[in-house]
């Protein structure tokens, strides 16, 4: 587990909770208004807000006092956008760093959301299209994982690095694409695992179907990406305005 995988046991027992009353499409809305609550007020929270007010003011009568010159005194000119950048600078200085507070239960959010409604298994009567990497290395399914989140992952035999040698490689969910452990892995897991240290193959991937949360529609739009970024947007815009937020 990585270190914004931590919260995914809080959003895998509240998300169950819903299950049963809201489908897919309401479960994504109520993640995405969530993450724009919760977002928002941390940034509120964690911001200057007076100050960055005041900075917005300054940066306004910095732009309108080059609006309004004449642009005959060159020095004067090039003294008003130098004011106007140092204005805008320092306002950015005072919002980048709660900006990038504020994204981090976000950014938790969206690594859950994808592995959770990202993909799916198919029923355990199909084989999955599976590309490895060496190209040309032989492996083969064996079964699926009863143990996987739907219990119908693929599991799979791969060749290990001593003649002869093998092992079965169960994903324990729905993710397309397994690896050896790597150090960005410490950030971001693979809720799938991982493939052993000593097989030849550092990569499989699955050719495992998306999900839909929506019926119609293009392909692009029937996942959880755009229903949640739009929320998430509208959201946050809503909340920003509502509560008068710098």
């Amino acid at each position: 587990m990585g270190f914004f995988d931590w919260p995914a046991p809080a959003f895998d027992a509240l998300d169950g909770l819903m299950r049963h009353a809201i489908g897919p499409f309401g479960r994504v809305l109520v993640w995405a208004l969530l993450c724009a609550v919760i977002s928002m007020l941390l940034y509120r929270l964690l911001s200057p807000q007076t100050r960055i007010k005041q900075i917005k003011a300054e940066v306004k009568t910095a732009q309108k006092a080059m609006a309004d010159d004449d642009g005959e005194d060159f020095g004067q000119g090039i003294r008003l956008a130098r004011a106007q950048l140092g204005k805008s600078f320092k306002l950015v200085g005072f919002v980048i760093g709660p900006a990038v507070a504020a994204s981090l239960p976000a950014l938790a959010m969206i690594v859950w959301l994808d592995g959770h409604y990202g993909y799916r298994c198919p029923g355990p009567d199909h084989n999955v299209a599976i590309t490895v990497d060496p190209e040309g290395t032989l492996i083969e399914q064996v079964g699926i994982n009863p143990d996987a989140h739907d219990g119908s992952c693929p599991t799979v035999q791969i060749p290990g690095n001593v003649e002869g040698q093998s092992h079965i490689v169960a994903p324990a969910a729905a993710i397309p694409v397994m690896h050896h452990k790597v150090w960005w892995n410490h950030l971001i897991g693979n809720p799938a695992g991982y493939l052993p240290d000593d097989t030849p193959i550092t990569q499989l991937r699955f050719d495992l179907p998306a999900q839909e949360i929506i019926a119609f529609g293009p392909d692009w739009a029937r996942g959880w990406e755009l229903t949640f970024f739009v929320a998430l947007l509208l959201g946050s815009l809503a909340i920003k305005k509502g509560l008068r937020i710098e």
